[in-house]
């Protein structure tokens, strides 16, 4: 099949990566050198730019390409797995200066993230293999438009507003979310039998309906913060500037991600690996199917309704406004970017599930709550890699298949999606609060693993539900 269903961007960007990549790169490095002179020395933007940069190689790139070059037999993917722990744990040591002066603006804990990134995805590598051979273009493109979006922001003089930090978490986090985005729809394509340039294309136009609910759910996060921060009232210009920040991110990754693959050869192992993924998900999902049939998950939807509804008398929503305007704005931001409102409803139910049961949990164990700035930012990412799941729920839907099948062939294509974007999420907080000087971006991965963790769990039962709900309408 040489043919495939691409738009006009996808099919720009597989047939002229080269030129249009070379354009998108070079305007974002333009706009980094603009950024420097228009904030000057005494800014440290430079700084900034560089301990950003190696952070992310270091913390998401490298362990990303480590991860991709895992063997495939069990002696050699263990002995290459012990080497890297190995040289990762001196390099780890050596920045914490072991082995003389420490290095001054990488600290241990950007190491051991990356450390920590590589082992976790190497664990899961019959089900991520592809998505990380096939989309290695995408972390160092987002990289590369990040240093572009730090220098567009210094050139408007938003560097020194309180959430810049989350806001460069979160063009990094939809950079890495689009580029996954085409490397697994490249995967499925190629697998049906579709050349690469076709397959390229058109997962290049598959990846925009993700890449746009990024983008909307960053500008619902700083519709949020600006009103927040200016009493009510709402900045349009510090709006319209964070939205072009991040549009330039996401189009780099598409763009670069796109054309990389479009570029390369690809042999019938990617067919089989996505072929092997399917089979080793569909034996390790029968379990969970036994568990759920459509009356049980209806019950258990029931049963997580009465506990939010109890969890929120007992604990309260903090700051109400804010956190519906939220929820509000995501539910807006996915219809328009998935063109759903089952898909839209679902991520909300969702992020609004996970928050309550967070917040009880928080409660019970006696740890604060954290900032409602770094709460909406944790639930943005978290809506981000929930919406990797719902949005193969939708695409799975058939009135001729039954509520397991539908959740099945979701979670078959979803749950890859899910659990990268949610690793490498954790990773970009760690490293805008190092790059950043920003405390409370470590911290913040508790209370977003914790969300997350609750999402994933409810999110079988809430789609069996559903879907069986659904068939009886």
């Amino acid at each position: 099949m040489s043919g495939a269903p691409s738009g006009f961007f996808g099919k720009l960007s597989a047939e002229r990566p080269i030129l249009l990549g070379g354009v998108v790169g070079l305007g974002l490095v333009v706009l980094a050198v603009m950024g420097m002179r228009h904030q000057g020395d005494a800014a440290g933007v430079d700084l900034l730019l560089l301990r950003y940069a190696m952070s992310a190689l270091i913390a998401i790139f490298v362990p990303l390409a480590l991860a991709a070059l895992t063997p495939r037999k069990p002696i050699l993917q263990g002995t290459y797995v012990a080497v890297v722990v190995i040289a990762g744990g001196l390099l780890c040591a050596y920045a914490m200066g072991a082995f003389g002066a420490p290095i001054e603006f990488l600290q241990p804990v950007i190491f051991a993230a990356g450390l920590g990134l590589f082992v976790f995805l190497s664990a899961l590598m019959p089900i991520l293999r592809n998505l990380l051979r096939l989309g290695f273009v995408g972390p160092l493109a987002s990289i590369v438009g990040i240093i572009g979006a730090i220098g567009f922001l210094a050139l408007v003089d938003l560097l020194q507003v309180s959430f810049a930090a989350p806001l460069l978490t979160l063009y990094l986090v939809g950079g890495l979310c689009v580029g996954m985005s085409v490397a697994a729809e490249f995967a499925q394509l190629f697998a049906k039998g579709y050349s690469a340039r076709g397959a390229a294309g058109a997962a290049g136009h598959a990846a925009l309906a993700p890449g746009s609910f990024c983008i909307l759910s960053t500008l619902a996060y700083g519709i949020v913060m600006s009103l927040e921060l200016n009493l009510g009232e709402l900045d349009l210009q510090t709006i319209a500037f964070i939205s072009i920040a991040t549009v330039l991110v996401a189009a780099m990754s598409l763009i670069c991600s796109t054309g990389a693959l479009a570029l390369l050869r690809h042999t019938e192992q990617v067919a089989v690996d996505e072929n092997y993924r399917r089979q080793r998900f569909a034996e390790s999902w029968r379990p969970m199917r036994r568990l759920l049939p459509g009356s049980t998950a209806i019950a258990g939807s029931a049963i997580i309704g009465v506990l939010v509804v109890v969890s929120g008398f007992e604990t309260g929503i903090a700051d109400p406004l804010s956190f519906f305007l939220f929820i509000g704005l995501i539910m807006i931001a996915s219809g328009a970017a998935f063109v759903s409102v089952r898909t839209s409803s679902l991520i909300a139910i969702m992020l609004f599930v996970s928050a309550i049961f967070a917040a009880l949990a928080y409660q019970a164990i006696g740890i604060e709550l954290p900032t409602l700035q770094d709460r909406l930012l944790a639930q943005t990412l978290a809506g981000m890699s929930f919406a990797q799941i719902t949005v193969s729920w939708r695409n799975a839907g058939d009135i001729w298949r039954n509520a397991r099948d539908i959740t099945q062939n979701a979670m078959s294509d979803g749950l890859r999606r899910f659990v990268f974007l949610a690793s490498v999420s954790v990773s970009a907080l760690i490293v805008s609060s190092i790059a950043m000087s920003w405390p409370n971006g470590l911290a913040l991965v508790s209370y977003f693993a914790v969300i997350v963790a609750i999402g994933l769990i409810i999110s079988p039962i809430l789609m069996v539900a559903l879907s069986a709900q659904a068939q009886r309408l």
